[in-house]
């Protein structure tokens, strides 16, 4: 074999290895942007999480753990939270990374005109619904850069729940020194400068997302792969096929029939694991009649969450007769009132509901039914139609991508609609979405001074078990009301390569690509 030849062998071979040590993920959809401050899909975060990270971050088991903050404390009070940046952090291009950053990129967060429909996370901030409502200006927040490693946090009320909350996109820093010379531009490849394990390297929309390892990463030296690539999923179908075709390394969901065949043939490769979840319907109350709660409390009354979640379904969901769900840490959810009598019970009251609201034999109630594209998705929301017509309710469904689905969520453009959250194990993290002042991801705009008026005063408790027991107040005023419908807690159905390492199963179900690997 003469050298050249030789050369090419070893060239292959380790272009071969490289190509092999790249992650194949399967995504949900397609992300809308890879601005933190601007997401708003559980996709787009999982993207987020590889490309940034906050001042505190998810450990292996999805537990908070320390991000760019080495360490942090609080004061007796629970008002001001100092954080203690690690030293030597850098963005991807090399420039130091510092606690004025974040006091940067906190206020590009609340400042009105970066219009972040999550910005609300961060409203324990001192100031900071005052800013984001454009009433103070940014420099008013409550955040403060003491020095390059040093980064005080002052709250308007005690929120023992901050470090998990900085987990999320919504507290993640972006690279100031890029948007002031690209704007909003800093988002594309060419531009890209992050601080997390990983950097952009390609978007194809509809195809996907190209990640490569970031050399200026803190924790460099313990990701293990080469790169990272997302591939949009299209459907639960495409995915699976292109699983099981070997395209891919993981799949975050397939279609619920399968599973008895998953079980049969590909049992190493199935994760299934509780997600700390709800799935519900929410009412847009600013359209008649949704406006009236005998409606609302209609339509929730006749849904039988366990036979969807038992026989619809049949994949392992849990059913929630409360909004709050039953996973949540040291809490007891409150049961929505009614939905645990007799179905016969149920019916009868759920009619004569309608007929008190003018609805009946004579004038049906109508109503668009909204929800994501998918085959196990249309099953449930059929049923849900077929449930209503027993009271003479007529219901359209309307089916849409999940990007566009929620889009139309955001500006209101729905009557009855599916709609999940997912993540904190606190239950202000799920009632928050029903306060007056949340802004467009309280989707239905549901307002009620009782319920806003008892979670303000939750909210200066800083005692966990008085704040818990106060929370708890505010979401039985909310369940009287039927602002939404709880359905049930998801269960998630992964396939994961038996060759991938470092996959752990956990209630926030997040496997941040730098902790996978190869075996």
């Amino acid at each position: 074999m003469s050298a050249r030849i030789a050369t090419l062998v070893l060239f292959a071979i380790a272009f071969v290895t490289a190509q092999a040590r790249v992650l194949n993920l399967g995504s949900d959809g397609e992300p809308e942007t890879l601005d933190p401050h601007r997401y708003n899909l559980r996709l787009e975060e999982t993207l987020l999480n590889d490309l940034f990270v906050g001042l505190t971050t998810f450990d292996v088991q999805g537990r908070v753990s320390p991000g760019c903050a080495e360490s942090w404390r609080t004061s007796e009070d629970g008002l001001t939270w100092t954080f203690e940046l690690r030293d030597g952090l850098r963005w991807s291009d090399g420039t130091p990374l510092t606690a004025h950053d974040f006091v940067y990129s906190l206020r590009r967060l609340l400042d009105p005109a970066t219009a972040a429909s999550l910005a609300y996370f961060l409203y324990p901030i001192a100031n900071a619904e005052a800013v984001n409502t454009g009433k103070l200006p940014t420099t008013a927040l409550g955040v403060e850069a003491i020095d390059d490693t040093t980064l005080v946090i002052r709250l308007a009320a005690p929120f023992p729940f901050l470090p998990e909350r900085l987990m999320y996109p919504t507290g993640f820093p972006v690279p100031r020194h890029v948007i002031e010379r690209v704007g909003d531009a800093f988002i594309k490849p060419q531009h890209w400068v992050s601080n997390g394990a990983f950097v952009l390297t390609e978007w194809q929309p509809q195809a996907h997302v190209r990640m490569a390892p970031n050399p200026n990463f803190f924790a460099a030296r313990d990701v293990s792969v080469d790169g990272v690539v997302y591939y949009a999923g299209g459907d639960a179908n495409t995915a699976y096929n292109r699983y099981r075709a070997g395209e891919l390394d993981t799949i975050g969901g397939f279609p619920g029939n399968e599973l008895a065949w998953v079980r049969a043939h590909l049992g190493k490769d199935l994760r299934m694991s509780p997600l700390l979840s709800i799935m519900y319907l929410v009412f847009n109350v600013t359209q008649p009649p949704f406006d009236d709660a005998r409606v609302r409390e209609a339509l929730a009354l006749v849904i039988d969450r366990a036979l969807i979640t038992d026989r619809v379904m049949g994949t392992g969901e849990v059913p929630s007769p409360s909004f709050v769900p039953a996973m949540v840490e040291d809490y007891t959810p409150v049961p929505y009132p009614h939905i645990s009598l007799p179905r016969a019970a149920r019916l009868e009251r759920a009619r004569a509901l309608l007929a008190d609201a003018g609805f009946g034999a004579g004038k049906p109630l109508d109503v668009t039914l909204r929800y994501i594209s998918g085959a196990d998705t249309k099953k449930v929301y059929v049923a849900i139609a077929a449930m209503w017509k027993e009271i003479g309710v007529q219901a359209r469904l309307h089916q849409a991508e999940l990007k566009v689905h929620f889009a139309d969520l955001r500006q209101g453009n729905f009557e009855v609609a599916q709609a999940g959250w997912f993540g904190e194990s606190h239950p202000e993290h799920y009632l928050g979405l029903l306060e007056s002042g949340t802004g467009n991801v309280n989707y239905g705009r549901f307002v009620d001074a009782e319920f806003d008026r008892l979670m303000a005063h939750a909210k200066t408790l800083p005692d966990r078990s008085a704040r818990l027991a106060a929370l708890r107040e505010a979401e039985a005023r909310a369940a009287t009301l039927f602002p939404v419908v709880p359905l049930y807690s998801v269960m998630i159905r992964s396939l994961v390569n038996p060759h991938i390492t470092g996959w752990v199963e956990n209630p926030r179900n997040v496997h941040p690509a730098r902790f996978l690997g190869w075996q």
